[in-house]
């Protein structure tokens, strides 16, 4: 199997900040073209449901994709995302599957483009009339909220942010990514469960919280409850972004047969009324171009 190993030894966040912008300013998104839709709509039903799990386990365990070999390891983890938003060249057909022709890592890209653009504009909004605090859920390296905290130009003693991970692992290299970005004073990582924020950070409170690329993998139930520990730790008028599922291409059943990545889906408007239910408003709202990911920009209210 293929070790994935992160390194930040090239790294530079300038160049990555850059790139990013020439996205927004060029509008370079990503979107299946009509011949990987009609790929999608031909090989749906045998990946789905026809051909046996094992036997697609064993074609999968044949390539040199890092991607997939860290999707048997630890699917959907930071690790995976790393990769997805790195798009390096790929290194056999399997590979070239699952990093460039799947709608969902398309999804991905376009979605930490996006939010990484409302991050920027909130931290500067909040930044001209006082400081910022941020808050990632999930977030392993915490590599959006960073690039959002570089791009947004304030003051460094007027920005800080807390990244809460279940997995340890991930801090490392999130503390690389920081010094690269002259962050590391601001940026502090917290292992724990994020559902218990109040005792872990007592006395903090959230001017903006970025809960992605965690809610398609919770239940309502689940989603309700970190909705309201996010909440408790929030200002008054405080911000959260985060974002649905939607499985508009008919390539989720396939994440969970293969890996056991369960996603639950919720629309734009499945996910509204969940905010609105549990002390949000929604403020803005758009899909990627995927159509995939409903991102919301939330407030909250008293």
């Amino acid at each position: 199997m293929t070790e994935f190993i992160v390194s930040t030894e090239t790294y530079n966040a300038d160049t990555e900040a850059d790139q990013l912008q020439t996205s927004l300013d060029d509008k370079r998104f990503e979107s299946p073209s009509i011949r990987q839709r009609i790929s999608y709509a031909l090989t749906n039903p045998g990946k789905n449901y026809l051909i046996p799990r094992f036997l697609l386990r064993s074609l999968l365990k044949t390539s040199r994709s890092p991607l997939i070999a860290e999707s048997f390891v630890r699917p959907g983890g930071w690790r995976s995302m790393e990769i997805v938003y790195k798009n390096a060249p790929t290194v056999d057909w399997l590979d070239r599957q699952a990093l460039k022709d799947n709608p969902i890592t398309m999804a991905a890209r376009n979605r930490r483009t996006i939010v990484i653009k409302r991050l920027t504009r909130l931290i500067q909004e909040q930044g001209s009339t006082g400081d910022v605090t941020l808050l990632g859920i999930g977030a392993g390296p915490g590599r959006l909220l960073q690039t959002a905290m570089a791009n947004s130009k304030i003051e460094l003693p007027h920005i800080s942010a807390y990244v809460i991970d279940l997995d340890a692992d991930a801090f490392p290299y999130g503390r690389e990514l920081a010094a690269s970005f002259g962050l590391l004073d601001q940026v502090r990582f917290i292992h724990g469960d994020a559902r218990r924020i109040g005792d872990t950070l007592p006395g903090v409170s959230v001017n903006i919280a970025k809960l992605v690329g965690i809610i398609e993998y919770l239940d309502d139930l689940q989603l309700i409850e970190m909705l309201s520990t996010v909440r408790a730790v929030m200002v008054p008028g405080g911000s959260l972004v985060t974002h649905g599922f939607v499985d508009k291409y008919g390539t989720g059943r396939f994440f969970a047969r293969v890996f056991g990545l369960n996603h639950h889906q919720r629309d734009a408007e499945y996910l509204t009324d969940i905010l609105v239910n549990n002390g949000f408003r929604v403020a803005e709202c758009e899909y990627e171009p995927t159509g995939i990911h409903p991102i919301i920009t939330a407030v909250r209210v008293d």
